[in-house]
Order: structure tokens, then C-alpha cells, then sequence
């Protein structure tokens, strides 16, 4: 501070203070301003939360069904495999008494394949 023979400079300290004021109210808008963008960012991470808690549900439900399907078909597989079973037991009944087979292996072997199950052992 300068001094001047009379003691402190007072026009020396008013522009130190005005010099600090408009520094504060330069720092007070860009505080303003990184308040006003960190609001918008969070209105899209929310934005973004609920969407991906939305995908989740769906997905959540989607693996559900998927397993309930994956249990049908499983269920479905091994009746087809006890039905083959039986056809085979019966088919040998069958040939046992002279009767014709006329083809029933072969179309055991199309259904199997139109419903994309593995072929049971014979």
C-alpha cells in the first residue's frame, strides 16, 4: 500500500477492492455457469439412468421367457425322445409279427428335423 504523508493511500485500496469485486462477480457467473451445465449433464445422466433401467426390465423380461421357452423345448425334446422310443419298441413288436415298417423311421427323422431336435440315439 502506497502511503502518502498524510498515511494510507485511500485511492490506492478502492481501486485493490474494485479490483476483488469484479474478480468475485467474474468467478460468481462462472460458478453460475458450470451450476447451469452441471444441471443440464444431469438431466441426461438421469435421462440416461431411467433408459437403461427401462433396457433392463425389458431384457430382464425378455431372459424370462427365453428360459421358460428353453424349459418348453427341452420338456418338448424328451417326450419326443420317449415317443421315438415307444415307435421303436412298437415298430419291433411290429416286424417281429411280418409287418412292413413302410417308412416311419423316415418321418420320425423330418419331424425331429422341422423341430430342430437332436435326433435321439437308436
Amino acid at each position: 500500500m502506497a502511503q502518502s504523508g498524510y498515511g494510507i493511500d485511500l485511492g490506492a485500496v478502492y481501486r485493490l477492492l474494485t479490483e476483488v469485486a469484479e474478480t468475485v462477480r467474474v468467478h460468481g457467473t462462472r460458478f453460475d455457469n458450470v451450476d447451469r451445465r452441471l444441471d443440464q449433464l444431469l438431466r441426461v445422466v438421469n435421462e440416461h439412468s431411467r433408459v437403461l433401467n427401462e433396457h433392463s426390465r425389458v431384457l430382464n423380461e425378455r431372459s424370462r421367457v427365453l428360459g421358460e421357452h428353453s424349459r418348453r423345448l427341452d420338456d418338448l425334446s424328451a417326450s419326443v425322445a420317449d415317443l421315438r422310443g415307444a415307435v421303436g419298441q412298437f415298430h419291433e413288436a411290429v416286424i417281429s409279427q411280418g409287418v412292413q415298417h413302410s417308412g416311419l423311421e423316415d418321418r420320425m427323422r423330418r419331424v425331429e428335423r422341422h423341430l430342430k431336435l437332436e435326433p435321439s440315439p437308436k
